[in-house]
């Protein structure tokens, strides 16, 4: 016979929640890339929260959350979607899934991605990486780079353009040779 939610330790509750917290943009962002409108995807995304808890003494800990998450999120999807069938917007079942799967392999690589990216910076020489913390990281306006490192507009575009294809590069040679 399962326990009540309500009569669950602190320690059940705490690892569902780490568990849940470390997934939870790309949970959400696995949602997303499921169900157009911004709202009912966090309308599903709660659902999907609800239905996790409400089953979590079913999860095999010994697996992964997240694929697990995502399955869960799937059948919400889905039961999202056949409410809405009267939508002119309405996506048939083949085309969730196919999307479901894509989404979730894509979203599964998304903290080693982050990693190869971090190794990847550290690469870069100390002016190129101060250039990446100021534009992207701190978003600091391009014009006003310029004026403190004394370096024309379009060489710093040039120059960011150049770093941010770089990267993408670095990543995907690292991601190639983990595979």
């Amino acid at each position: 016979m399962s326990q009540s939610k309500s009569s669950v330790g602190p320690s059940l509750r705490s690892h569902f929640t780490s568990l849940l917290s470390k997934d939870r943009i790309r949970l959400f962002s696995f949602i997303r890339s499921m169900v157009l409108n911004v709202s009912d995807a966090e309308d599903v995304y709660q659902r999907v929260c609800l239905t996790l808890w409400n089953k979590f003494d079913e999860f095999d800990q010994k697996r992964d959350f997240f694929p697990w998450a995502c399955g869960v999120a799937s059948y919400t999807v889905r039961n999202h979607h056949r409410s809405l069938r009267h939508d002119r917007h309405y996506f048939d079942q083949e085309l969730i899934e196919t999307i479901s799967q894509q989404r979730e392999q894509h979203l599964s690589n998304y903290n080693i991605r982050i990693e190869f990216l971090h190794e990847c910076l550290r690469a870069l020489n100390s002016s190129d990486q101060q250039l990446l913390q100021d534009a992207v990281f701190e978003k600091q306006a391009v014009t006003e780079i310029a004026k403190t490192t004394k370096r024309s507009l379009q060489s710093l575009y040039n120059r960011l353009s150049i770093l941010r294809r770089e990267l993408a590069e670095c990543i995907s040679r690292k991601l190639q040779s983990e595979q």
